[in-house]
């Protein structure tokens, strides 16, 4: 290959580079980019000449980075995300910044700190705006490093692998009970624990099966679930017209007035350690510091 002039390469170039490799489509990088398809197409044609290489191949299904393009997007990424740092100012001003914060996260996390820290964040930047999103069932990966998700709060044991993440508090589980026959704080055997139906709360509504069972599992045992749910509002909800157990985190348990009695029983259960989790290419953005700094301050109160 020809050697390249940096004299020959317009920054643009870059930027339309990483955008077609994102998206894999001349269109969608388009709209990205806020410019028109045939502009985006021409420059990809100065960037086959100025790489000597087609760098995206057309099929049916979009375009395709070759292994030239492959080989140079990580670079083109840093080298942009450099170029970015420079010229943000080195402190952020929530006051007098227009911008949008997408946060990934669950029923849970909306009712325990996400309503505060959107509550928070619109107080202190009124000019922002702020999108609560569910985890999505793939791609959350990519969707960070595009940009498309700012943070991910999460119990640590489902936070994205190999991202960084920052703690943000502890919470444990406490056993709910609407059976008229138990009262508040008094205990449980584990034949009648097993006997007795009950709740479940799964993001996908499709599985009924937990931690709680595994610790059950362990000693040879299986309990009742007839019930599963997205969240554990509706849970608390449905539990004021059928008698069940559910296991509810006891930040959940506090946020709703429900009247159930909270019983003991003869299991050890699990905790949750939420994290706030992220792209490492946003550990230095002072927009992004702000908004880690924000939710941990949350958390801590």
């Amino acid at each position: 290959m020809r050697n390249l002039n940096i004299r020959h390469i317009d920054l643009n170039l870059l930027i339309t580079f990483d955008a077609l490799y994102k998206e894999r489509s001349v269109t969608r990088a388009a709209s990205r980019l806020s410019l028109t398809q045939p502009t985006v197409s021409g420059m990809l044609k100065r960037l086959r000449d100025s790489f000597d290489d087609d760098l995206f191949v057309r099929t049916s299904h979009g375009i395709v980075p070759t292994p030239r393009a492959d080989a140079i997007a990580p670079r083109v990424a840093s080298l942009l995300e450099d170029i970015g740092l420079l010229l943000a100012p080195d402190d952020f001003d929530p006051a007098g910044s227009a911008f949008t914060v997408r946060v990934c996260g669950s029923d849970y996390l909306l009712h325990t700190i996400l309503d505060t820290f959107a509550q928070k964040l619109l107080q202190a930047a009124p000019k922002a705006r702020v999108s609560i999103l569910p985890r999505p069932a793939e791609g959350l990966a990519r969707q960070l490093e595009s940009g498309e998700i700012d943070l991910v709060l999460s119990d640590r044991e489902l936070a994205v692998p190999d991202l960084p993440a920052r703690f943000l508090y502890r919470d444990d589980f406490v056993c709910l009970s609407s059976y008229a026959e138990f009262a508040d704080g008094e205990d449980m055997t584990l034949d009648r624990f097993c006997e007795l139906e009950h709740g479940f709360v799964d993001p996908t509504g499709g599985s009924f099966h937990g931690p709680i069972d595994d610790a059950l599992a362990s000693v040879g045992r299986k309990r009742n679930v007839v019930l599963a749910v997205p969240g554990f509002a509706m849970l608390l909800d449905l539990m004021k017209s059928r008698c069940l157990l559910a296991f509810v985190p006891v930040r959940i348990a506090g946020a709703f007035d429900h009247g159930f009695a909270r019983v003991r029983t003869p299991l050890e259960l699990p905790h949750l350690e939420i994290v706030a989790s992220w792209h490492p290419r946003m550990t230095r953005d002072p927009k992004h510091k702000w908004l880690r700094e924000t939710l941990v301050s949350i958390a801590n109160t």
